[in-house]
């Protein structure tokens, strides 16, 4: 409400003196029922959130009918009706039979803005409106699935700001470019969302700052064009704020579209604005203001950071919100390219942020850039109770080392599960002028972080050989993702994880169908699809190898035999995946090749990769073939890579404790196949050698193996009947 107005509405005074008594006025119809959805605002989570916003129509159709309204008051009062009636549609409130007020409300909308836009353009001084309103109908246009004409029509309004344009309004209708062109298949969930009706001289504007991305080429130009427009605007106006927003979207768009190559550079220049450096494996720490132009970059744009422990804390919350975001795509990035060194740096970073509170800052998930001139500009970022619990998963993620007792990956997951049952039932704290859609997508993204993070349980177990915890984990993924409705978004990712639980079991039927049925669901070229691809063809080559070995005939074999030219193929979408799935494409390739010297090149490149993303698991695996090449032209270097390759494959299911091992005894063996593999090399190169003590002892613990492998073979076959009864 204005202050005038405010002020005629103070209680009674504390004076009893008639001297000081202020005289009120009685307010103007017109005036009270138009400023009424501002005193009613209460935020989505609020109990009395649906009577807000029956009232606040009631109050603004009311106003509406009033006779000789002011232009200012006709216009604002369209506004706000366009403004209460989107919410309505973002909430889905008007697709309820309970709420027959509602029903209807996507046609008044319409209408609201088109009044509203011929008030506006008739009046020069309410040209603030015009844009603004302009920016509601496109918005609503997304939401109808008139995707051209709300791209052509932002284009327009882009290309119309004038120099004395208020900036707040020029940059949010960036935003909504940006918004538009990275979601092409839109859902009724508001990206700008404004409130005129609390403002009495300019509305107040929200634009996002997380949107989702599509993966239309044309889609991604667009985006980054709008990017690039916006970066070049605040750098003309000096808002150095805003060119930070510019360049952490433009990283986010990479990120979500894949573009790697183009990921260093503008992670060093968001790196550079906010004066952060970082050394591979060690503590992040501020730069000095002599050390490089990057770092004065960052102190002239403004940042409020303080050094704690090594690490660079934000008292902005701009500041700290584009560094918790750029810190997460950073991890990602470089977990994806398999360099665990330049990303543990940065996670630890990110950990320091959140231990002190860095999300409190942003606590209803909004942030204000301040400008020079005018309203600050008020952007939606990701929500804190979002973040948060995101950090649980990028921290799985980024620690791929599964051998340990305690190994980090399976912590951070198991903590992230912990804290989303703690957080289920606490309240999301959103703005004023947030709708029910904005809780439903808080929601639905909680849902899949949780289903991610049980993901991540599967894999590890599997790794682990932690069966039972593996099949656990796989029954309630299957059953959150039905709960949430979410089941087709990870039903490839789900068959995937079946195909390696039954990989590791034996079961090369059920392996082979579940990884056919992964490539079938899941996107075409997408990780899941390769990954599964590959999954299948060192399935077949494994099988084959272990079916001529045995001296079984081919004729009567379930699983065909991998061609070469299938095998390069599949060896070749893995590099173009890049990251540690050119690893997997290496090792396929050297499984298929007919050449030693070519073989242990590709199983060497490999064995760099795996040790770079310290991914143990798979490094594991690799030694074994390269101590396989080596073993009988060269017995010492096979014996020292299989003394690792012994160590990794026992660490692959060690015990949370001694005493949890001595309770296990002989079942404590980490991975019994390949380490059943290792222990019988070893006897036979310990018979080559002559050491008979060495042989007596590795008998016994090839003994303890078999026991093992054997149990790991009932547990497949019982399985396999299991699941043949059930059909």
């Amino acid at each position: 409400m204005p202050s005038s107005s405010l002020s005629s509405l103070s209680s009674v005074p504390t004076s009893p003196s008639k001297s000081q008594e202020p005289r009120l006025k009685p307010l103007p119809p017109a005036v009270l029922l138009v400023s009424l959805p501002a005193l009613l605002a209460h935020p989505p989570t609020h109990k009395f959130y649906i009577q807000s916003l029956c009232l606040s129509l009631c109050a603004l159709r009311k106003c509406l009918t009033i006779p000789a309204l002011s232009p200012e008051l006709e216009c604002r009062a369209w506004t706000g009706l366009a403004e209460i009636g989107m919410r309505v549609i973002a909430g889905g409130i008007h697709e309820h039979e309970d709420f027959p007020w509602a029903h209807g409300i996507e046609g008044e909308v319409d209408k609201a803005l088109s009044k509203a836009a011929i008030i506006s353009q008739k009046h020069p001084s309410l040209r603030a409106y015009k844009h603004h309103v302009a920016l509601l109908q496109v918005q609503l246009a997304h939401w109808q699935h008139k995707i051209k004409y709300a791209r052509t029509q932002i284009r327009n309004l882009v290309a119309s700001f004038q120099p004395s344009d208020p900036p707040h309004l020029v940059y949010a209708a960036h935003l909504a470019a940006i918004s538009i062109f990275t979601t092409p298949k839109p859902a009724p969930v508001p990206q700008t969302m404004a409130s005129s009706s609390a403002d009495d001289a300019s509305p107040s504007h929200a634009a996002p700052a997380s949107p989702a991305y599509s993966q239309s080429p044309q889609d991604i130009h667009a985006a980054l064009a709008s990017v690039s427009d916006m970066e070049a605007l605040s750098v003309s106006q000096k808002h150095k704020r805003v060119t930070l927003l510019a360049s952490v979207l433009r990283m986010r768009i990479l990120v979500a579209a894949s573009m790697w190559d183009q990921i260093p550079e503008i992670l060093q220049r968001i790196e550079g604005q906010l004066g952060l450096s970082y050394e591979p494996l060690a503590t992040p720490k501020a730069r000095r203001p002599d050390e490089t132009s990057s770092s004065s970059t960052g102190q002239q744009h403004g940042q409020s950071g303080r050094v704690e422990d090594n690490f660079i804390c934000f008292d902005d919350q701009l500041d700290a919100a584009m560094a918790i975001h750029m810190l997460m795509m950073a991890i990602v990035y470089f977990t994806h390219i398999g360099s665990a060194a330049e990303a543990s740096p940065r996670l630890s970073h990110l950990h320091a942020l959140l231990d002190t509170g860095a999300v409190d800052q942003f606590a209803e998930g909004t942030v204000e850039v301040k400008l020079p001139a005018g309203p600050p500009l008020v952007i939606q970022v990701t929500h804190p109770r979002v973040i948060y619990l995101l950090a649980f998963l990028v921290s799985s993620i980024a620690k791929r080392d599964a051998v340990g007792r305690k190994p980090k990956r399976k912590v951070f997951a198991a903590e992230g599960l912990a804290t989303w049952e703690k957080e289920l039932d606490v309240e999301i704290h959103l703005s004023s002028w947030a709708s029910l859609g904005d809780v439903e997508e808080i929601e639905q993204r909680l849902a899949r972080i949780k289903a991610d993070l049980l993901c991540e349980l599967v894999a590890v177990s599997v790794m682990r050989s932690e069966w039972d915890t593996a099949e656990q984990n796989l029954a309630d993924v299957i059953a959150h993702t039905r709960t949430y409705n979410i089941f087709p978004h990870f039903a490839a990712r789900i068959s995937l994880h079946h195909a390696h639980l039954a990989h590791a079991l034996g079961q090369a039927s059920r392996a082979l169908e579940c990884y056919r049925v992964a490539v079938a669901l899941a996107e075409e070229g997408s990780f899941v699809q390769v990954t599964a691809r590959a999954g299948e063809v060192i399935l077949r080559i494994g099988v084959c190898e272990q079916r001529a070995r045995l001296g079984q005939s081919r004729e009567d074999a379930d699983v065909a035999e991998v061609d070469v030219k299938e095998a390069m193929q599949v060896a070749k979408a893995c590099y173009t995946i890049g990251g540690t799935l050119m690893a997997v494409g290496q090792v396929i390739e050297a499984l298929v090749s007919k050449e030693i010297l070519r073989a242990k090149g590709f199983l060497k490149e490999a064995l760099g990769q795996a040790t770079r993303s310290q991914d143990n698991h798979m490094r594991a695996a690799i030694l074994a073939l390269i101590a396989a090449q080596y073993f009988h032209t060269s017995g010492d270097h096979a014996l020292q890579m299989l003394q690792t390759c012994e160590q990794l494959a026992v660490g692959l299911g060690a015990p949370a404790s001694k005493s949890t091992e001595k309770e296990n005894g002989p079942s404590a063996v980490g991975n019994a196949r390949l380490g059943l593999w290792v222990g019988q090399k070893f006897l036979e190169l310990y018979r080559r050698a002559g050491k008979e003590h060495r042989v007596q002892k590795q008998l016994l613990a090839n003994q303890r193996l078999e026991e093992a492998v054997r149990a790991v073979e009932a547990r497949g076959m019982v399985h396999d009947s299991s699941e043949l009864s059930r059909h």
